[in-house]
């Protein structure tokens, strides 16, 4: 649904509220960013909202519009999570490639005080679907971002594009969400992004890419985004696929000075190799149909312009070649490319997304089932920029 239309709606039901006699409503609308998928998987999904006052929150759900299930977000020590912005709760328990119905509720808090808490008028969202991620036996359709910098117009017409599929979920394969500096600046453009992809029924999944950790925003993005086990390096099944998704951090080194002494990836990625290492030998991982890798600066690349991760090959290249990858999507050069198995010592076939002008710009459709791997990339006018990537079992 459109910001224009949950403003809307909070306008109304304040109003309403008021002239009933209620506690009055908040004076702003009551979502600065309405609800998107998070973190999808076969059984559960995170539901994600914020509220413009601290707020109780919880979801509603249920495989008919009836709903007839609640849920809020988890207690920590004892407490149910409330008096916040950013509102958060996850369903479990789902059933895979099933469609569900749910939507979003919310209290204000007016007053907290240690003996009563006085709320705000209930507030419900619009009845929505949601699509558990297909099994193991189905097929999905993914469509994959990157290097969008912030040009929303160019994103645009992206995103128009990958609606002439079924799309299960998307990608943002880093630097879309880039060197911000301000929490009001991040809602605005993140909202877009949500929009254009329709993250309120298809999750959009956001990776980190070398600008994601620039700028104040980067040590808040984590409360806006959910990734599996809450680390932006992860592992999960869609359909036929296990999609390995590691975190480069940032194409300098730690002690350069653009980052003023306050970034520390190469212990970073001393643990990702750690939970590699043992992501490889999961039986999730040795049970999956396809392994797709995902990752935003290339291990590979053409040449010697530095637009490759010497220290993430270094750590991860022998074990990536020995673990039967299946494809490599990558991104950061803002050059498009596709190199086929060894072409340039790459142990896998490796493609890698444009960037944000209108000749470079393009969007990735990924197809899977049990049979058959498919990746298309398309550019601004929808058009294949190569032939399709078919690879068959």
């Amino acid at each position: 649904m459109k910001l224009k239309s949950w403003l809307l709606i909070g306008v109304l039901l304040g109003a309403i509220a008021m002239s009933s006699g209620a506690a009055e409503a908040p004076s702003k609308s009551f979502l600065s960013v309405p609800p998107y998928l998070q973190a999808l998987s076969p059984d559960s999904v995170v539901v994600h909202w914020r509220t413009e006052v601290p707020s109780y929150g919880w979801v509603e759900y249920g495989l008919t519009r009836d709903l007839g299930q609640r849920q809020d977000e988890a207690q920590t020590f004892g407490l149910r999570q409330a008096n916040q912005l950013q509102q958060r709760v996850v369903l479990k328990k789902l059933i895979p490639g099933t469609n569900y119905w749910y939507r979003i509720c919310t209290k204000s808090i007016e007053s907290f005080g240690p003996y009563k808490v006085v709320f705000g008028p209930e507030i419900k969202s619009e009845i929505a679907p949601l699509h558990t991620l297909p099994a193991a036996n189905q097929s999905i359709h993914v469509a994959i971002f990157n290097d969008q910098h912030l040009h929303l117009d160019i994103y645009r017409k992206l995103a128009k594009n990958a609606e002439a599929f079924p799309i299960d979920f998307s990608l943002f394969n880093g630097d879309c969400m880039t060197d911000l500096t301000t929490e009001p600046q991040a809602i605005t453009n993140f909202i877009t992004y949500l929009q254009g992809v329709h993250a309120d029924v298809r999750p959009a999944m956001f990776v980190r890419g070398n600008h994601e950790t620039r700028g104040a925003f980067a040590r808040i993005l984590p409360s806006y985004v959910d990734w599996p086990n809450n680390l932006p390096y992860f592992a999960f099944n869609a359909g036929p696929v296990r999609f390995l998704v590691l975190d480069c951090g940032e194409d300098k080194a730690d002690d350069h000075r653009e980052y003023s002494g306050l970034v520390e990836f190469e212990s970073f990625r001393d643990q990702e190799t750690e939970w590699l290492k043992s992501e490889l030998k999961s039986p999730e991982w040795k049970k999956a149909r396809w392994h797709v890798l995902v990752h935003h600066i290339p291990l590979y690349w053409d040449d010697a312009d530095g637009t490759c991760s010497a220290t993430c090959l270094k750590r991860w290249g022998t074990l990536l070649a020995k673990a039967r990858i299946d494809l490599a999507i990558n991104a950061h050069t803002h050059k498009r490319a596709f190199f086929e198995k060894g072409a340039i010592k790459n142990p896998y076939p490796v493609i890698v997304g444009g960037a944000f002008t209108p000749k470079n710009a393009t969007v990735m459709i990924l197809q899977a089932d049990p049979k058959e791997l498919h990746l298309r990339m398309l550019n601004i006018e929808g058009k294949d920029v190569y032939p399709e990537f078919i690879k068959k079992k």
